[in-house]
Order: C-alpha cells, then structure tokens, then sequence
C-alpha cells in the first residue's frame, strides 16, 4: 500500500487538504495533518496544562503517522516551515523516512538538508511510491 504523511502550516490548511484530496484518488493512504478546529499556539485552552495536553496531543498524533507512512511529505509553500514541521521532518528523519518537499527551499539550511527529493506535482510523488 502506498502511505503519506502530509506536513505543513495550518495557514495552507485549504491547499494542503486539496493536496491530499488528490493524493486518496490516486489510491494513497494519506495522513493529512489535523486542521479541524486549530488552535493558535498562543491560545489557552480552560487551563495551561489542558493547554499542553492538547497540544501534546496534537504533536503525538501526528509523530505516530509518520512511524506509519512510508514518506513523510512537506507542504511548504512560498518556502515557508514553522517550528512543528521542522520537529516533524527532524522525526521522519530519524526514523529513516524519505522527506519529499513541494519546494525545495524551507527558509533555514538544516531544513532543507533534511529534504531527500522536490516533488512537482501528486504525479510525480505517485510514480515515486
């Protein structure tokens, strides 16, 4: 079968959803990221450690795709990766994942070392898998 784990901003959340949208009719198991309801980073949630288990939570769920997916791809549009994506590629590194990129650039160097490939388009990354 072939998986994906999708990382990216929230701010792209409308495009990334449409990335993978594209990907499942192509027959790819995708982990898209959770942008159901997003929580700013500078939110409280009732309390601060309901705050932290949230977000806990939220970093868990998807460092637990990543161990799933056979690539972990980065949806950084307008070369743009904030400091949760950055912990998600430095994982899927780790863990000896694949970290395909929609650009090739993320705006910091250690970050774009981790990028094993650029991918133009859902094709190409398909006839990748």
């Amino acid at each position: 079968m072939k998986s994906v784990v999708v990382c990216g901003s929230k701010k792209y959340k409308e495009e990334i959803h449409q990335f993978c949208e594209e990907l499942r009719t192509k027959a790819v198991l995708v982990f898209e990221p959770n942008f159901e309801e997003p929580v700013m980073e500078d939110e409280s949630i009732r309390s601060e450690h309901i705050t932290k288990v949230v977000f806990k939570g939220l970093t868990l769920e998807h460092f637990d795709w990543i161990r799933k997916a056979e690539v972990c791809v980065v949806f950084n549009k307008d070369n743009y990766v904030g400091v949760s994506v950055t912990m998600e590629m430095a994982y899927a590194s780790a863990l000896s994942k694949p970290v395909f990129a929609v650009e090739r650039e993320t705006g910091d160097p250690c970050r774009n070392a981790l990028i094993d490939r650029v991918i133009g388009s859902v094709d190409e990354l398909v006839k990748l898998l």
